[in-house]
């Protein structure tokens, strides 16, 4: 064989190992890196945790209407305290009644004649949100409908141990990751020996269908279903292997 010849035959060996080895593999597999002191395998492993929530947060409010601001904010205050009130009579602390809004706006009628707008009056709003647990959110709904709520956003829904489940969900989203691992590896004369980085790549609480209760009506309880809540943790590891 002549030199060039053999050269030839060189470069194209060369090439074809880097090709080979140089390969992306799939988003979401085990990639695996060697050299002469260590083997290191980086696995993405996925937790989830799933429980029915305990807590609803209600979203309501109420506004009043007055040619003059200020009595549209005297109104206003008075259907408000009479809510308050009726939230706490339900059992509710002070501490879980927050207010979310409250505004004064002008309110203008339109004359498609004249292309004109007049001014008519005010329109005072607070909005609130309230925390309770899922069983009494009906009945709480149908009492402040009772007492003057006009105006309901919906509802959402939270579990009280959210953090107890977030570490349930690392723990198992590191089982997944060595599952990985081990199985990787399950082919060759390799086994995992240790960890060399841990990063949390994501944490997300997926919440429920928001509901909404527009129209509700205040002779019956209304009725609310939590369904249920879903904690997914990612997490990246790189493990040591010999």
């Amino acid at each position: 064989m002549n030199k060039k010849l053999l050269v030839l035959v060189v470069v194209v060996a060369i090439l074809s190992v880097i090709f080979i080895g140089g390969r992306a593999l799939p988003k979401g597999e085990a990639t695996a890196e060697s050299d002469s002191t260590n083997h290191t395998i980086s696995v993405t492993g996925e937790g989830m945790v799933e429980v029915t929530p305990d807590i609803a947060y209600l979203n309501f409010g109420v506004f009043f209407e007055d040619p003059d601001p200020a009595k549209a904010m005297d109104g206003l205050s008075t259907k408000a305290n009479a809510i308050v009130d009726v939230l706490v009579h339900q059992g509710i602390a002070k501490e879980k009644i927050k207010t979310s809004n409250l505004s004064l706006s002008p309110i203008y009628s339109y004359n498609p004649q004249t292309g004109k707008q007049t001014l008519e009056g005010y329109r005072a709003s607070e909005s609130f949100i309230v925390e309770t647990k899922i069983p009494d959110a009906g009945k709480i709904l149908s009492a402040v409908v009772k007492a003057g709520v006009n105006d309901i956003g919906g509802i959402s829904f939270d579990a009280s141990n959210k953090e107890d489940l977030k570490l349930q969900a690392i723990e198992n989203a590191m089982k997944n990751a060595r599952a990985k691992a081990d199985a990787s590896l399950k082919s060759t004369n390799y086994k995992v020996t240790g960890i060399k980085s841990i990063a949390i790549e994501s944490i997300s609480y997926p919440q429920p269908i928001f509901k909404s209760f527009a129209g509700a009506q205040a002779e019956t309880n209304v009725p609310v279903e939590g369904g249920t809540l879903k904690v997914n943790v990612n997490v990246q590891v790189v493990f040591t292997f010999d």
